[in-house]
């Protein structure tokens, strides 16, 4: 299971999301577009931001902690559609349920994204 952190790492290496400054959108129609913050030097978030019903709606949106010395990356947390999970919900704590599911579902993410076309600078 601890590879899965280098697995999304490489991932979005590969999609040239370490190369965003401050933000991003990769566009690849019909898909919805992709979102890239980098919130802090080690912090991203990644989102797609469908209209549904008329709303635009971050449906995912997530943040993504990186550590390039070892070539790894955790998920944060996640808001979606079905409401906002969190990985460390208050100082000290760890929900590793929530690190597990998060883990998986970005990595699973990331590969769609990537097989879709979602590079930057292609």
């Amino acid at each position: 299971m601890g590879d899965i952190y280098h697995a999304v790492y490489e991932k979005m290496d590969r999609m040239g999301i370490f190369s965003v400054r401050q933000y991003a959108v990769i566009e690849k129609p019909p898909y919805t577009a992709l979102c890239i913050d980098k919130l802090e030097d080690s912090v991203y978030a990644l989102s797609q931001n469908p209209v549904i019903d008329g709303n635009v709606v971050a449906d995912p949106d997530i943040e993504i902690r990186v550590f390039h010395e070892k070539r790894i990356a955790e998920p944060l947390c996640l808001q979606d559609r079905s409401g906002r999970r969190e990985v460390y919900p208050g100082p000290g704590k760890v929900d590793l349920k929530t690190k597990n599911d998060l883990a998986q579902q970005l990595d699973r993410w990331l590969a769609d994204l990537i097989s879709e076309g979602f590079i930057l600078h292609q």
